[in-house]
């Protein structure tokens, strides 16, 4: 460690000599350098094993008005489940997966996933090609699982994209979670389910406001 021209009776710890230089003893180094490394092994004892398991209060809203982030409580049945929570792209999103736990922990479903299929509109060669719902949803042990897409605000590409779904695969199950059904969940189970995320919609945002949907 180098030396430096520092105040003497601000730096008792330090030894001087002749030119007016310090330099920090080995005791003290090492006492310094041993909390350094416990403070670092407490840090990663956090990240790797998070101690609080509620909702994360430092999201923040997107241009859109939209709460995206990760969500240290959702964990969804995937094999390799994200150690800091599901990544999720807005409120109504995560709201939806707490509601999926809290049917898993009751038994009303056996397991559901985050985004984990892609489908490809392969006779499509411009504009909307693929799609990829929110939530893969299995009910019972035989029977084919469906997909569920929240969707707060139907656009339309959204809506180009489950019409195409419907025309090329028309053996999957899609529910769409409207603003009528999420309002009917969270009406009847948001006062129960831990965490269930509330933003107010921001009247200066027009992403937001004139489209009256909920992030």
């Amino acid at each position: 460690m180098g030396t430096r021209r520092k105040n003497k009776k601000s730096h008792p710890n330090l030894k001087w000599n002749k030119n007016g230089r310090a330099k920090w003893e080995q005791k003290d180094i090492k006492a310094v350098q041993k909390k350094k490394a416990k403070g670092k092994r407490t840090h990663l004892k956090k990240i790797r094993n998070p101690a609080d398991k509620t909702a994360s209060t430092e999201l923040k809203p997107n241009a859109m008005g939209v709460y995206t982030g990760h969500r240290p409580d959702i964990v969804d049945c995937k094999t390799n489940p994200q150690p800091n929570g599901l990544y999720l792209r807005s409120s109504w999103e995560a709201n939806y997966a707490r509601y999926l736990m809290f049917l898993m922990d009751r038994g009303k479903i056996l397991r559901w996933e985050y985004e984990p299929d892609t489908f490809w509109f392969e006779e499509i060669k411009r504009g909307v090609r693929s799609y990829l719902p929110d939530f893969k949803v299995w009910e019972y042990q035989d029977q084919e699982p469906y997909y569920v897409e929240v969707k707060g605000y139907m656009d339309q590409k959204s809506s180009t994209k489950l019409k195409r779904m419907a025309k090329y695969y028309p053996a999957i199950r899609i529910e769409l979670v409207d603003r009528a059904k999420y309002k009917e969940i969270k009406d009847k189970l948001s006062s129960v389910i831990p965490n269930w995320e509330s933003h107010p919609i921001d009247p200066n945002n027009p992403n937001t406001f004139n489209r009256r949907i909920l992030p």
